[in-house]
């Protein structure tokens, strides 16, 4: 498997025509100069795990024609987006960073382009678990500094977007979030949203996770947040957990938060709280 750093996966020179106008060709080769990851304190650089994650000379120009397609609003892009993705790793490398990139650049002009950022968002859900991994990168940057010196800033709304496309995306999520949750310099913040994300995907397979990070995480709000995130997945299971947290967890948000989840969870099941 390679290790293929979101630091070189989002310098890619490939300028490909964004619905905003820019009309530069794009190239395939990818500047490993370009993107400098900007932290708060010195900490490993971030990763994502790709296979092939390369495109050939072929997609590439491929690429270009149905770009194209996107940006006139074509009824056949989605056939054309999801065909392509599924050709290989690399094409389906190509997609995603092609619209993280988007997103981060819109993302900066939000209050204008709110309505544009809301369908960026929908397709990176679409293309789905090439965009995973970054995704779950992004929700613990501070910054990324572009080649031209200017940052593309990782605010708490770019976060909680992260979580709301993670959560969207269901299982395929899953794999991402789990290896955010072994970084050693992920913190008390990264651990919410990772709690947050896992409930949003509603995937079982993430009931232990949560159940430990309920009764076992030193932070009250990490333990207030795997409650919040039991609520969502919606899982009987955490019933269990939660009633031990309302008897025997110290903190009186906590409490409130397994008792609000309990009562998600009886709701999904349709039975009296």
């Amino acid at each position: 498997m390679h290790r293929f750093s979101l630091l070189f996966a989002l310098t890619y020179a490939l300028v490909i025509p964004m619905a905003c106008g820019s009309s530069a060709k794009a190239t395939g080769t990818k500047d490993e100069e370009g993107l400098e990851v900007v932290r708060k304190a010195e900490k490993p650089t971030v990763t994502a795990d790709t296979a092939g994650a390369n495109p050939t000379p072929a997609e590439i120009k491929e690429f270009q024609a149905i770009w194209e397609l996107y940006r006139k609003k074509d009824p056949k892009w989605p056939l054309a987006r999801n065909r392509f993705t599924a050709k290989s790793a690399g094409a389906a490398q190509l997609m995603a960073v092609t619209f993280l990139k988007y997103y981060m650049e819109v993302n900066a002009e939000r209050s204008e382009r709110g309505k544009e950022l809301v369908g960026i968002k929908n397709e990176i859900v679409s293309i789905g678990a090439p965009c995973a991994p970054f995704l779950a990168d992004i929700m613990v940057l501070d910054q990324i500094k572009r080649q031209d010196g200017k940052y593309f800033r990782t605010d708490d709304i770019t976060r909680y977007d992260c979580i709301d496309m993670l959560g969207r995306m269901g299982g395929q999520a899953v794999p991402s979030l789990m290896r955010v949750l072994e970084r050693p310099d992920l913190g008390v913040k990264g651990r919410r949203l990772t709690a947050l994300a896992l409930g949003g995907t509603r995937d079982p397979a993430v009931f232990d996770t949560l159940s430990k990070m309920l009764l076992e995480d030193e932070s009250w709000q990490v333990r207030a947040d795997a409650a919040s995130g039991l609520g969502k997945l919606g899982d009987r299971r955490g019933l269990q957990p939660l009633g031990q947290a309302i008897m025997h967890d110290k903190d009186p948000a906590v409490q409130k938060r397994a008792q609000k989840a309990r009562r998600e969870i009886y709701a999904a099941a349709g039975r009296p709280r």
